[in-house]
């Protein structure tokens, strides 16, 4: 079913406004033509249809459960994966400026991508056909999930509401970059977390976001060791 999307649409139109960014669009004097409405749509499609698929498969948790789970699969890095998995990095439409800054390879355009396919989806096929596709690219990581854990990847929400809930509450974390690594179309970025004077952790990505993401994700097992040993 993933090798068939394509072949889907009836409005090639469509199709290419979905892979269009707006880089694209401005460059060549087509304002209009890019897919960033495709990507709202595409996004409240997803939310749904993984709303509705988490609702089926796990009864019994609840309202706050099912929303983590959800947001463990909807966030810019679980799409960009997806994106690639379908190819839109071999397919998408990027402006001059974007190709040379490596816009590919961005998780950013290639989530906004994949939302805004799932729009363009949405409008000219049929919808029992888009539910079964999206189910389909994220069955396996629905059915890893277990029944009333969080496995939100937003670390640093998961991290804030942890130092919260300390007996006694420190100072909030915050992320300084430490260094940037790379020519400008493969950047590395390295991110410090500390919570007052104290370094918790370092990450590092392709990405600030993904970088503090890999920062959070160390400081929280730091914090969930220094647990164990009391």
């Amino acid at each position: 079913m993933i090798s068939t999307w394509e072949s889907q649409f009836k409005n090639q139109d469509l199709k290419m406004k979905a892979l269009t960014h707006k880089s694209f669009a401005y460059e060549n004097k087509t304002p209009n033509e890019h897919n960033e409405k495709l990507e709202f749509l595409g996004d409240a499609v997803l939310d749904l249809v993984i709303g509705e698929y988490l609702f089926e498969v796990y009864v019994e948790d609840d309202e706050g459960h099912l929303s983590k789970k959800r947001a463990s699969l909807v966030n810019e890095e679980s799409l960009s994966q997806i994106a690639l998995k379908l190819g839109l990095d071999q397919k998408i439409r990027l402006g001059k400026g974007e190709i040379n800054s490596n816009g590919l390879a961005k998780p950013r355009i290639l989530a906004s991508c994949f939302e805004a396919l799932i729009g363009a989806l949405y409008q000219d096929t049929d919808w029992l056909w888009l539910k079964e596709f999206i189910k389909n690219l994220f069955q396996s990581d629905v059915e890893s999930l277990k029944h009333k854990i969080s496995y939100e990847k937003d670390y640093k929400t998961r991290l804030q509401e942890k130092v919260q809930m300390q007996k006694t509450k420190g100072p909030n974390p915050t992320y300084e970059v430490l260094r940037e690594e790379g020519p400008p179309h493969d950047r590395q970025f390295f991110v410090q977390l500390k919570c007052g004077d104290e370094i918790l952790s370092e990450g590092s990505g392709k990405s600030k976001k993904i970088a503090e993401q890999e920062a959070a994700r160390k400081a929280l097992e730091v914090l969930e060791s220094r647990e164990e040993i009391v």
